[in-house]
């Protein structure tokens, strides 16, 4: 499968697990919210039962028989039938605590949605991470190889020079170690795509059989600006800071909804019924009744008392959550910003140790050729070469991280020249 950056990007907002539990989240309150619509809306409902009677004082009734002379007799009315049908309204007129419970659902709405945003935000950086990551591993393999080139290349000289006669059997010994050496780091590199590359798949939501081939390169790491006051409006951006004001905010609507439970409800109430009866009695009554409800409970067992201090103690956890985050973002932002600006100068050093060891192993390669220098010295500068590109290629993944990593910690910095 080909996979570019964006459509990795993609995918992740599409797949990613944690993405879609905070989405679920996000439903559930809403679903919660929705709900909340009862401190005013009307409740309405039908219901219809039929009647039957069946008893003794229906047995043996006395009635008088038609004749002449009429007669005293005993009658049996049998079962009754009937049906009753009816309809009925209950509308909240004053419910102080249902309402505050609507302000509190629509908080904790609004709390999840930016909690859903900081999620998206956090995993697309992940996704950047691991995809990179797979690709500086398989950097590092072409690194290694390069390297288990250059080894083979001195294996050959040596051997070449030994049945000349010219270069004693232990250098071709130490050639051989070598060679065997750059091997096994070829095959642990190759390792260690294979699990950078299960990373990126876990991080996508992906299955693991699916096989990637990643298409664009690391990029070439920006410089941060320069440095810049960090307060709280420069953190005011962060979703997650803002997603724990909201749940702060629907604590306090917590708190008026437990306070509100000692203050009268006032309600509505209308019902309407139809009344049929059958046999024996034939008959169809209706009726309607229309009230207003007050209902007041100025006690209920200390469930009041309790409710209202569970809901002050969610308050103050809130708060110090608030507070203990505004001071992890500050930390986090300032931290960022000197990793971010330490990485891009340890590239660009990285770059150029690069090229000096380049131009080091070609010298000494020279010398070895002509007798000046050991196999010692050529394994050193060949070792050297290697240490000195496996920093560039780390160090350019690690800067471009860094700059990610500082955009999540102030969101404000999104103007900058990011990779």
């Amino acid at each position: 499968m080909m996979l570019s950056l964006d459509r990795a990007l993609a995918i992740a907002r599409a797949d990613n697990p944690g993405i879609a539990i905070d989405r679920a989240r996000r439903a559930r309150a809403d679903g919660a919210r929705v709900r909340s619509r009862q401190a005013f809306s009307p409740r309405i409902s039908f219901d219809a039962t039929h009647l039957r009677l069946d008893s003794s004082v229906l047995d043996d009734i006395p009635v008088i028989e038609p004749g002449f002379p009429p007669m005293l007799g005993m009658h049996g009315l049998g079962p009754l039938d009937g049906q009753v049908v009816g309809a009925q309204l209950y509308q909240p007129l004053i419910n102080v605590g249902a309402w505050n419970a609507r302000r509190q659902a629509g908080s904790a709405l609004d709390a999840a949605e930016l909690s859903l945003h900081r999620s998206r935000q956090e995993v697309e950086v992940a996704v950047v991470e691991s995809y990179f990551g797979a690709q500086t591993a398989r950097r590092q393999v072409e690194a290694e190889q390069k390297g288990l080139a250059t080894a083979l290349r001195a294996l050959r000289q040596a051997e070449a020079g030994f049945e000349q006669d010219l270069i004693a059997p232990v250098d071709v010994l130490s050639a051989r170690t070598r060679v065997a050496e750059m091997k096994a780091r070829v095959a642990a590199a190759e390792a260690r795509v294979v699990a950078a590359q299960a990373i990126l798949r876990r991080v996508l939501g992906m299955d693991g059989d699916v096989q990637l081939v990643l298409t664009d390169p690391v990029p070439r790491p920006h410089p941060p600006g320069p440095d810049r006051p960090i307060d709280r409006d420069a953190l005011a951006e962060r979703s997650d800071l803002r997603a724990l004001e909201q749940g702060l905010e629907a604590a306090r609507y917590g708190v008026k909804r437990a306070r509100a439970a000692w203050l009268p409800d006032v309600n509505l109430y209308a019902r309407y019924d139809r009344l049929y009866g059958n046999d024996p009695l034939d008959f169809d009554e209706t009726g309607w009744l229309l009230a207003v409800n007050l209902r007041w409970t100025p006690f209920a067992g200390f469930a009041q008392a309790g409710a209202l201090d569970e809901a002050q103690a969610t308050e103050a956890e809130t708060r110090a959550r608030l507070q203990a985050l505004r001071q992890q973002a500050w930390a986090e932002a300032q931290t960022a910003h000197a990793d971010w600006k330490a990485e891009v100068e340890g590239w660009n050093s990285a770059g150029e140790g690069v090229l000096d060891a380049e131009e080091a192993l070609a010298l000494t390669e020279a010398r070895y050729a002509e007798g000046l220098d050991d196999i010692t010295a050529l394994l050193r500068a060949q070792a050297e070469e290697l240490a000195a590109r496996t920093r560039e290629i780390n160090a350019r993944f690690n800067a471009v991280v860094a700059a990610e990593r500082y955009r999540l910690a102030l969101p404000a910095a999104d103007g900058e020249v990011l990779p």
